[in-house]
């Protein structure tokens, strides 16, 4: 398994004219090809994670994408809006489009667009879920 890691700064839209930085551990690993895992926190804390899609993200760099808990489209000119909705309410993050565009591009070099399938260990998925 080969993984990458990187810390992303956004905002969290709070308001008109309001936000609040937060920082985001993102990581993508080889062998869980479809997901980014993001780790939300203020001060190097975690506050919550979310496990969003990869594809989804790379679709809402140029068009809005998504349906459910989480929508990903470009805002302005220069960045990009990730709405997750959960039952406490929904947050609005806003991310730099270079950064998080930069960063999927890093997950292409891992695990190359369409070969996800691939990397996935379909045995040992039905072995776990058939010892539950």
């Amino acid at each position: 398994m080969r993984a990458f890691t990187e810390q992303l700064s956004l905002r969290l839209i709070t308001g008109t004219r309001r936000f609040l930085d937060l920082s985001a551990r993102c990581e993508y690993r080889s062998d869980d090809p479809y997901t980014v895992r993001m780790r939300f926190g203020r001060d190097g804390d975690d506050e919550a994670q979310w496990v969003l899609s990869r594809d989804l993200l790379l679709a809402g760099l140029a068009a809005p994408a998504g349906h459910g808990d989480v929508h990903v489209e470009p805002g302005d000119h220069a960045h990009t809006l990730i709405t997750l909705a959960a039952p406490g309410g929904t947050a609005v993050l806003q991310i730099a489009t270079g950064v998080l565009a930069r960063f999927l591009a890093a997950t292409a070099e891992l695990v190359p667009l369409g070969t996800e399938n691939a990397r996935i260990d379909w045995d040992g998925c039905i072995a776990e879920l058939l010892s539950a």
